[in-house]
């Protein structure tokens, strides 16, 4: 069973570790860790990020606070941890609710997490990893300017297909 620990590893690995980047066409700005100047500047308040802070950020931000610590399966988890990563905490809960069937408001409540726990978490997981992929078409076509982490985005969601 994957701790929170392992998961943000994974994460963290995922983003590209300790390489700072500043891509102009992120609209983030500077990421290090994966954690964008833009959505965090306390953490660049020094110019640079470190492990332990972008440990902190995702453990607060994309584990506990959108509940996703809450979620029995532990693939599940991951991929809901790594979707609120990529696309933000509410769209993950979002999809998975579109998903579930229950009214969609982006939180990960009781409703919700009984109604997780009711599912096959395979069947589920699958489902929004679809769900995720169609989502990035929809990006991609809307703004194509984000071609250029097609590829990446694919190949990210779909390694959480059961």
């Amino acid at each position: 069973m994957p701790t929170i620990n392992d998961i943000v590893s994974d994460v963290i690995k995922r983003e590209g570790g300790a390489k700072a980047t500043n891509d102009p066409a992120d609209g983030g700005g500077r990421t290090q860790y994966g954690i964008s100047e833009k959505s965090n500047p306390e953490a660049w308040a020094d110019g640079r990020v470190t492990e332990e802070e972008a440990r902190a950020i995702y453990e607060k931000k994309y584990v506990i606070y959108p509940g996703f610590d809450k979620v029995q399966d532990d693939r599940l988890r991951a991929h809901l941890v790594d979707f609120g990563v990529n696309s933000g905490p509410q769209v993950a809960v979002s999809k998975l609710q579109e998903i579930l069937g229950v009214v969609v408001d982006g939180v990960l409540g009781v409703r919700t997490l009984d109604a997780l726990n009711a599912r096959r978490a395979d069947d589920l997981n699958n489902r929004l990893v679809a769900s995720r992929v169609r989502m990035i078409g929809r990006i991609v076509s809307k703004v194509p300017s984000q071609l250029k982490w097609l590829n990446g985005w694919l190949d990210r969601s779909l390694s959480f297909m059961e």
